[in-house]
């Protein structure tokens, strides 16, 4: 959990109804890839496998890593998600034609210039709660309480 707050966020879950809505708003097409940076519980990568969306999960907690993948298990998605034990900074996101974050304000400087040097021209972005500078915003909503914003690299 300590390595979790200075690499990036501590664990807390997106909100199931904020969840759907943050894979809604990519607009992914079937056989699209999401990538979720610190995915936690999984809850977001079900959420876009059952849209038919291909999805990573980048998680550095051992225990969330393992959780996730028993949920992913369970509701039978693993073929269609993977989630990977590790930092997504030292992660390639070039393959992402979409990116779902929950991080903190300090880091959202250093996720820009990452994301604006590996992803494609026109990969959306969703963050929650948090915006995230030198992207353009497309726009932003309140869902369940919770405030989420869309970009465009």
């Amino acid at each position: 959990m300590i390595l979790a707050l200075i690499m990036g966020a501590p664990l807390v879950p997106s909100k199931f109804k904020v969840a759907k809505r943050m894979v809604e708003l990519l607009q992914l097409k079937s056989g699209q890839t999401l990538f979720d940076l610190g995915s936690g519980d999984g809850r977001v990568l079900i959420a876009a496998s059952k849209k038919g969306q291909k999805s990573v999960g980048i998680e550095i907690n051992p225990y969330m890593w393992m959780l996730s993948s028993i949920f992913i298990f369970k509701t039978g998605q693993q073929s269609r998600v993977k989630v990977y034990l590790g930092n997504y900074w030292n992660r390639d996101l070039s393959q992402a034609e979409g990116i779902i974050v929950y991080g903190l304000p300090q880091i959202m400087n250093r996720l820009s210039e990452k994301l604006r040097k590996e992803l494609k021209p026109g990969t959306k972005i969703v963050s929650n709660s948090f915006q995230i500078p030198a992207l353009k915003l497309q726009k932003q909503e309140v869902v369940d309480g919770t405030r989420i914003y869309l970009y465009r690299v």
